[in-house]
């Protein structure tokens, strides 16, 4: 679960609990004003810790420090539960509390609840509400929630490591069959260099005794077949597989039509522009073909009412081949964090390419940039 989810929640308890402490309050005055203003910088920290925590707990420790000063110098009566602070800010160390040991180092994490369990015991003593009335109850009360909060965090803080474990066991496996998917096109790609050269060199034999020359002749075509396959072989790394969902052929063009066709037939409004060089090596085809083919599965699987899909293959400046999918649909909950992204992501690295797949302002899009040389 994404930690963040719990911010608003959060967010909308604590100002409750503030706007409860002014009614509880009354009539303040200006120094119970102090107070209550003091605390509003708490528990935005207390928020805000949700997605940084640079300055949490420096801001939370001062803000207590200085309205216990404001308490102490001008008594003001203040509403507490289990707690030397106020009804607010408890709330707002506890969370601080549960966050900071679920989301930060151990060292760090083990500071940050030293910190805040000293500022908590400095309020205890300054504000004069524990020790000079003796109610050791609200001291025992505080550190059940103390623990409390902690317990919290360390639940949290065991599942994420959990999470994090089948998360990248899961992209190791994708990344492991998407290798495999490469290594059968290696064979492809490979076996039709080398079938072309060994072609050359046996006409070059039968020719080299009547005919040196055209022996000769035959040679710059087998160098550039082997460079070729060389080329193929330094693009696609990997081990076997048992097989391709849907082949493809050796007209690029022809086979992204098709793939749109049959989104087309989904029932999914299509436009699609292609602007290919005269010749695209057969390894980079694949590659295009498959990150075509996948993007508009992960349309048909996550994208939420889609009514008009963007491909876009064209050439840039740089010698690259350029490919965008793009959809006006709403993104799933998946369609972030899909495997199918991962995949797509490592062909286009073993290509030596450029990939990058998120929301944009009316949809989700995936842009891959591929060198028609092959190199990084």
């Amino acid at each position: 679960m994404d930690s963040h989810r719990g911010q608003w929640p959060i967010a909308a308890f604590l100002a409750l609990l503030m706007v409860g402490e002014l009614l509880v309050m009354g009539e303040p005055g200006q120094a119970g004003a102090l107070v209550w203003l003091l605390t509003v910088p708490i528990c935005i920290v207390a928020v805000t810790s949700f997605r940084s925590r640079a300055f949490t707990v420096p801001v939370a420790v001062v803000s207590a420090v200085l309205v216990s000063f404001v308490i102490m110098t001008f008594q003001v009566d203040v509403p507490t539960i289990l707690s030397p602070l106020t009804i607010a800010e408890t709330g707002a160390f506890l969370v601080i509390t549960a966050v900071v040991v679920r989301e930060e180092p151990r060292r760090s994490a083990t500071l940050s609840v030293g910190a805040l369990m000293a500022v908590s015991l400095f309020a205890a003593v300054v504000r004069g509400n524990w020790f000079s009335s003796g109610n050791y109850n609200e001291l025992l009360g505080s550190l059940v929630l103390g623990f409390g909060a902690v317990g919290v965090g360390l639940y949290f803080r065991a599942r994420d490591t959990e999470s994090g474990r089948l998360i990248a066991a899961a992209v190791t496996d994708a990344q492991k069959e998407e290798r495999i998917a490469l290594a059968r096109e290696l064979h492809d790609v490979v076996a039709h260099h080398v079938t072309g050269m060994l072609v050359q060199a046996q006409a070059a034999l039968e020719v080299s005794e009547d005919d040196p020359q055209a022996a000769h002749r035959l040679l710059p075509g087998m160098v550039r077949s082997g460079t070729e396959a060389l080329q193929a072989m330094r693009r696609l790394v990997g081990t076997l597989r048992q097989g391709e969902t849907e082949a493809a052929t050796t007209d690029l063009a022809a086979d992204v039509i098709a793939a749109v066709e049959r989104t087309r037939e989904l029932g999914i409004a299509t436009r699609l522009r292609i602007d290919l060089p005269d010749e695209v090596a057969p390894e980079l085809g694949r590659s295009v073909l498959r990150l075509v083919q996948e993007s508009l599965t992960n349309v048909h699987k996550h994208a939420v009412s889609p009514t008009m899909i963007d491909v876009d293959i064209s050439r840039t400046d740089g010698g690259a081949l350029r490919v965008i999918v793009a959809d006006d649909g709403r993104p799933g909950e998946l369609n972030q964090g899909g495997y199918g992204l991962v995949g797509m992501r490592e062909r286009v690295d073993l290509l030596g390419g450029l990939f990058s797949a998120g929301p944009r302002e009316n949809g989700w899009q995936v842009l891959a940039e591929l060198p028609l040389e092959g190199s990084k």
